[in-house]
């Protein structure tokens, strides 16, 4: 809104050593008010303050225009100055006993913008920098301009009737902001309330006035580019640290993986013996018999400790898929069939729902068969008291899907995000790699894996492959 303590028809001293520092005055007090401040937002209000304020220049409203070099263009931004003269009676007259100083002093961000009409009025300056409107030659000419009889003096260019009907006017000031070459924009001022004619000597004081609130406005944009620089090198600098973190914790890993590698490929000959020893030696046990029971939770062991070196030994040679056309019905079927003694051991029922007349998929027939390996072990881990295991398989256009349900403990929410992560594992043992190879091999296809868990009532898995991948590492 217009601010002063002075109202705009209100002249200025007469005499012209009083002229001259009224004027400095002016000056003196919008500079100091704008080295005050950083935000631009605030350096403009004070700007249009300084050239409405009674104390001021004195004129009834002011709009700023800047560049807007993303869109190319010259755009409002911000305006003051009261509705009607109704409005600037009250304003005016509330205002009358401070002076330049205590108004900039007092001013409050929160309420800049709230001269409705004149910011509604801003905001639908839009020119186009490569046009030839007369907004944008008098902003390059870098000379104030006065608009009077429908054109702009001294420059003699016509004045647009776009502006005239925006501004409600045919007279008003026009200022060029701009720093050494380089164009700001543009500072409109009018006298629309009183109709006072703007003179020379308002015109004059008007260029000094840009003079000052372009510097201001440059300052405020140098900082704001600062800032962004600043938190686009944090940005930069962060994510620096995050991958030197991530490379340490692969380097990490990979040393780890490979220790894991060795280990798990010594330990699995001889684990391979005790258990085929045990099995048999379970097999040849009567049920009476009072070591039955031992041989059981030796056989159940050896099979736990069989599936952790597999889940090594597969994570650490993990590669590319060697692909083929391949029946994933039949596929299901195998697995089931060879997990049959852990899956009737867990006691759970297993259901089918396979889609007939599915057609084959190019797939690496090992690396799917472990990834279903691995969530049909899941899933009886999470079944610990029993269930139902649920396989499924259908086509969908150009992929095909299969699901491997249980009826377990589910998965809490916050673990979701971490279940594909190396080594990380809600189980008392285990590896953490089980869903991580999975993953992996869902990749290796140019597929796609997703879940839905509830807790107390079970988990889905779905992994969905093309029928026909487009990589030729996955072709036959």
């Amino acid at each position: 809104m217009s601010t002063g303590k002075r109202r705009p028809q209100d002249a200025l001293p007469g005499t012209s050593a009083e002229h001259r520092l009224a004027e400095l005055a002016i000056l003196y007090e919008v500079g100091r008010a704008l080295q005050r401040t950083v935000s631009q937002r605030k350096a403009l209000h004070i700007i249009l303050v300084g050239v409405t304020a009674g104390p001021g220049l004195g004129f009834n409203r002011a709009f700023i225009l800047l560049v807007d070099e993303k869109e190319n263009a010259l755009k409002g931004r911000l305006a003051i100055g009261p509705e009607s003269p109704e409005a600037a009676s009250v304003i005016w007259t509330r205002l009358q006993q401070q002076d330049l100083g205590e108004l900039l002093e007092a001013l409050d961000e929160s309420k800049i913008g709230l001269d409705r009409r004149v910011n509604e009025i801003v905001s639908q300056f839009r020119i186009a920098l490569d046009s030839d409107h007369p907004l944008v030659r008098i902003m390059r000419s870098h000379e104030v301009s006065r608009a009077e009889r429908h054109v702009f003096v001294p420059h003699g260019y016509p004045v647009d009737s776009r502006t005239c009907e925006l501004l409600g006017g045919t007279e008003f000031a026009v200022a060029p902001l701009f720093r050494a070459q380089r164009d700001l924009g543009l500072l409109i001022a009018d006298n629309a309330i009183t109709r006072k004619p703007i003179d020379t000597a308002s015109m004059r004081m008007l260029q000094i006035f840009a003079q000052e609130a372009s510097a201001a406005i440059e300052n405020t944009q140098l900082y704001q580019q600062l800032r962004e620089q600043i938190a686009l090198q944090e940005k930069t600098n962060e994510a620096l640290r995050s991958n030197q973190e991530r490379l340490l914790r692969a380097e990490r890993l990979s040393t780890m993986g490979k220790m894991a590698a060795l280990l798990a490929h010594e330990i699995r000959t001889p684990l391979v013996s005790i258990g085929g020893f045990a099995r048999r030696l379970l097999r040849s046990c009567p049920p009476d018999d009072p070591r039955h029971e031992e041989m059981e939770i030796i056989v159940s062991e050896v099979a736990r400790l069989e599936r952790l070196v597999m889940e090594v030994l597969g994570y650490s040679k993990m590669a590319k898929p060697a692909a083929a056309a391949c029946d994933v019905n039949a596929l299901v079927d195998s697995v089931i069939n060879n997990m049959q003694e852990e899956i009737q051991r867990n006691r759970v029922t297993v259901r089918l729902e396979l889609a007939p007349d599915l057609p084959p998929a190019v797939l690496d027939e090992a690396q799917v068969r472990q990834a279903l390996m691995n969530l049909v072990n899941n899933a009886l881990d999470a079944m610990p008291s029993g269930g139902t295991l649920t396989v499924t398989s259908r086509a969908d256009g150009e992929f095909l899907e299969i699901g491997v349900q249980d009826t377990g403990t589910g998965i809490l929410q916050e673990y979701w995000d971490k279940l594909f992560t190396p080594f990380f594992t809600t189980k008392s043992s285990g590896t953490g790699l089980g869903l991580v190879i999975v993953s992996q091999v869902v990749d290796n296809h140019q597929g796609s894996l997703r879940f839905d868990s509830r807790p107390g009532q079970g988990t889905c898995f779905y992994l969905r492959f093309p029928f026909n991948p487009a990589s030729e590492s996955c072709q036959p």
